[in-house]
């Protein structure tokens, strides 16, 4: 999927990854264009699933966050590569990117490669991520109320996917 934003243009891009791979570009062409990737990712078995983010800000106070969380069973992996560019001349741009992976079983985060290209010095840009197997003493204490583990492990992946979820309500691509 392409997307080019012009000046003060705005654009949510809610997604469930329910294919293989996918691939977004998206470009900032306008001053004060903003954009926002919220992304969920469910793995299983021994599927393998990749995305690939490319954002360019090549205008002054443009606006990137990319927002990706996956949970992953069996032997699932999952591949994120996120790049920002950012063009000389696009000063005050702003670009997040985050990733966040919660692991069950014998699944693992592949690739989890974030790149930033900053071509302009005036600007604020980073990235972080996480990934982690299920806090096997959260289950323990959630069983130890009276709930399955089948319950406690849902209710610790509704926790972490809610935020996410509830950006999807607003539609997906």
């Amino acid at each position: 999927m392409n997307v080019f934003l012009k000046r003060n243009q705005k654009k949510l891009i809610p997604f469930e990854l329910l294919e293989k791979d996918k691939r977004l570009e998206v470009v900032l062409a306008g001053e004060n264009a903003e954009v926002e990737i919220v992304g969920l990712v469910l793995g299983r078995r021994s599927e393998e699933k990749s995305l690939e983010t490319y954002i360019t800000h090549a205008a002054p106070n443009t606006k990137s966050n990319v927002n990706v969380r996956a949970v992953l069973r069996g032997k699932a992996k999952f591949d994120f590569r996120g790049n920002v560019k950012i063009e000389k001349g696009a000063k005050g741009a702003d670009a997040y990117l985050r990733s966040d992976a919660l692991l069950f079983d014998d699944a693992k985060m592949g690739d989890d490669t974030p790149a930033l290209e900053i071509l302009e010095p005036d600007v604020k840009a980073g990235h972080a991520a996480t990934i982690g197997k299920v806090d096997e003493q959260m289950l323990f204490y959630l069983m130890t109320r009276g709930i399955s583990r089948k319950q406690a492990e849902k209710l610790l992946v509704e926790g972490f996917i809610g935020p996410i979820k509830e950006k999807l309500k607003g539609g997906g691509i």
